[in-house]
């Protein structure tokens, strides 16, 4: 397709968004449901083209029809609510602002290509904490003041409900606040001379110097917070303990969030090891399955492959994929080094492994998190960024998306740099978060969502074009891949099978166009569902507009330009 056209589909789509993006109000409003269907675009994809190949969809299979997920396979978001957008002024995003931008990120019509495209999302913690990132929660029950109320959560979970935005809250269970009625009270049974009651809610040692320890400032009896001091461990291997956090799942389950992402996995029981972590895992997780049985849970295990595999043996849906993100990770050093085979060949042994411990496990990708150096800043340029996207978005898993990562959002290596206000606009600072404690860069993106919306060749449309593509291809998440070797490792792909119906995703991640053929008995090609082109003529690569842009197939044989992805059926 043109340039020009693209520049039209978007545009018509953006300027729409861009009317009301700034600005954060206390409701959202009612569009859309679950069982929304779009009607077929009007530049549908013909049987072939003039020359004997098959036709290419006129906007890349951008508008193609597509039915909002109802299951467990989605593409996410993360938040953090206190960075994302201020309802009331106060200078702290919150449940209210995040409700009024819902509409960016999904407005509930499958029919329409203003909104991001995602159907769900992660929030970081919200219940009461003395934190600015809430994860040493004090009371379990009750979303955090500076936040919002539990009214305004039961309000935001409706709206995003109504778009066909499923929601996941972090559940912090390794460790509490030492101000949480729970550590009040051991302590309390300490100085009592008592260690049967609370205190067996917590590890406490009498003189235990080692590291992780520090005094309680009862006789000598230390307790274990591996993280920080104002995070004592839990015992999760205590029955009571158990009951109790069984009642929070269960809480806010039944309040309507459709699942849990639980941090620190790997360190619920960093005294016995991985195996009692396991079984902490699969407690919990059987528990939420009795209140609801199509829970969705995805682990913090931040550790090597063999380890996050094992902790699959828990039955648990998902793990993230710390071997994705990251510069060096396999994600972008696939990009880097021109290296798709190398690529599709890991996913489908992935894939293999963590379904050899549970038949039902869905990875889970991603280029980073509110811990992890944030993408804009070790992806060099805007054609690799694109090309990353790609690559983990439109591969089977759950793709995990860090707000601001569609807008090149940087962040340095202190943590509250990786957690800056979602910059909304340049010229419109209602509901910018401009402060957040203890960030030390006051650097801005390039370019605000008001400004890419209204911008083609955004990085912004670009996330969105990609989303559209994996939502229109169900196979594309949910399938079980095989890997194919096309005789050139930068060019390679592979085929996802779901319910006897199948796609093939192929990347070109060199420079220059490259012509393959795809075995029959490895593929039959019937139609091409979409493609994404990812260079673009700019400063950074001023031989772009010299590349081949041509797209053809006919019958088996398949010419890519450089640096794209195609799909087909």
């Amino acid at each position: 397709m043109k340039k020009n056209q693209w520049i039209a589909l978007a545009l018509a789509g953006s300027l729409i968004a861009s009317a009301s993006l700034c600005g954060c109000s206390n409701s959202g409003s009612e569009t859309g449901n679950s069982s929304v269907t779009s009607t077929e675009s009007a530049s549908s994809t013909a049987s072939s083209s003039s020359d004997g190949g098959l036709a290419l969809p006129e906007d890349g299979g951008y508008m193609n029809t597509y039915t909002m997920s109802n299951d467990k396979y989605r593409t996410f978001y993360e938040i953090f609510p206190y960075s994302f957008c201020d309802s009331n002024g106060d200078g702290i995003g919150d449940i209210n602002g995040i409700t009024s931008k819902l509409d960016y990120l999904n407005d509930g019509d499958p029919a329409t290509r203003d909104d991001l495209g995602v159907d769900a999302l992660w929030l970081m913690p919200i219940m009461e904490s003395p934190s600015y990132h809430k994860y040493n929660v004090t009371d379990y029950y009750t979303v955090d003041d500076v936040y919002g109320t539990n009214d305004d959560f039961k309000n935001f979970l409706t709206e995003a409900h109504k778009r066909g935005i499923n929601v996941i809250i972090d559940l912090v269970i390794n460790h509490s606040s030492r101000s949480c009625e729970w550590y009040q009270k051991a302590i309390e049974e300490l100085k009592a001379g008592k260690t049967d009651g609370y205190a067996q809610y917590y590890h406490f040692e009498e003189n235990h110097t080692g590291s992780g320890w520090a005094k309680t400032g009862v006789g000598n009896w230390y307790y274990e917070c591996q993280f920080d001091g104002d995070m004592p461990d839990l015992n999760l291997q205590n029955e009571t303990l158990r009951a109790e956090l069984e009642k929070v799942v269960k809480f806010w389950l039944d309040m309507g969030v459709d699942g849990f992402r639980l941090d620190a996995v790997l360190w619920y029981e960093s005294e016995l090891g991985n195996d009692k972590s396991v079984e902490d895992l699969k407690w919990l997780y059987d528990y939420a399955q009795t209140v609801k049985k199509d829970v969705y849970m995805v682990g913090e295990c931040w550790s090597d492959s063999a380890t996050i595999e094992q902790y699959y043996e828990s039955g648990i849906d998902s793990l993230f994929n710390f071997q994705g993100q990251g510069a060096t990770g396999n994600i972008n050093r696939a990009v880097s080094r021109k290296n798709a085979l190398d690529y599709v060949q890991n996913l489908e042994r992935w894939q293999e492994l963590i379904r050899a411990k549970n038949p039902n496990a869905i990875d889970a990708l991603f280029l980073a998190n509110h811990d992890n150096a944030r993408s804009a800043g070790y992806i060099a340029t805007d054609t690799n960024k694109r090309l990353n996207a790609a690559l983990y978005i439109l591969a089977p898993n759950n793709p995990f998306i860090y707000y601001g990562e569609e807008i090149k959002m940087k962040g340095s290596a202190n943590d509250p740099d990786k957690r800056k206000g979602m910059y909304w606009s340049a010229t419109d600072k209602t509901g910018y978060v401009e402060n957040i404690p203890g960030a030390t860069n006051k650097d801005v993106p390039d370019q605000s969502v008001e400004d890419a919306q209204k911008d083609p060749d955004s990085l912004l449309n670009f996330y969105k074009r990609v989303i559209a593509l994996r939502n229109q291809n169900p196979e594309i998440a949910r399938g079980t891949a095989k890997a194919v070797d096309l005789g050139e490792k930068s060019t390679a792909g592979y085929v996802s099978t779901y319910n006897d119906s199948s796609v093939m995703v192929i990347y070109n991640l060199d420079k220059t166009a490259h012509t393959v053929t795809v075995p029959t008995d490895s593929f039959k090609i019937s139609e091409v569902r979409g493609y994404l082109k990812a260079h673009l003529a700019s400063e950074e690569d001023p031989d772009a507009e010299k590349y081949d842009d041509t797209i053809s197939v006919k019958g088996q044989e398949v010419t890519l330009p450089a640096q794209s992805v195609i799909v087909l059926k």
